[in-house]
């Protein structure tokens, strides 16, 4: 179905182009890995975060090279946004305190 602005609503409410609706995969594929290895603390661990990636790949299309490559990016991205505040937590905060 779509509407007078083109964007398309398919059968489960998602609102959107095509591209958007992929890049909406991927956030909910990043946000259900951090979910499961942050929270389950035993061996299902693992074995959840290979089912969310054959389940995400069977429900998006998206190849599992490109799922396996967007978590290593993820992953990089986090450690080098984790280093540099902790780099600079004494300056951000300072700078937090001093604007309010």
């Amino acid at each position: 179905m779509k509407n007078k602005e083109g964007y398309e609503i398919d059968s489960q409410g998602n609102i959107g182009n095509e591209t958007i609706r992929i890049d909406d995969l991927q956030l909910r594929f990043i946000l259900l890995e951090y979910s499961i290895l942050s929270t389950i603390k035993d061996e299902r661990k693992l074995r959840m975060a290979e089912q969310a990636v054959k389940a995400c790949h069977k429900e998006s299309g998206i190849p599992i090279s490109e799922l396996a490559d967007l978590l290593v990016r993820m992953t990089k991205e986090l450690k080098e946004i984790t280093n540099y505040f902790e780099k600079n937590s004494e300056d951000i905060r300072q700078d937090f305190f001093r604007k309010n």
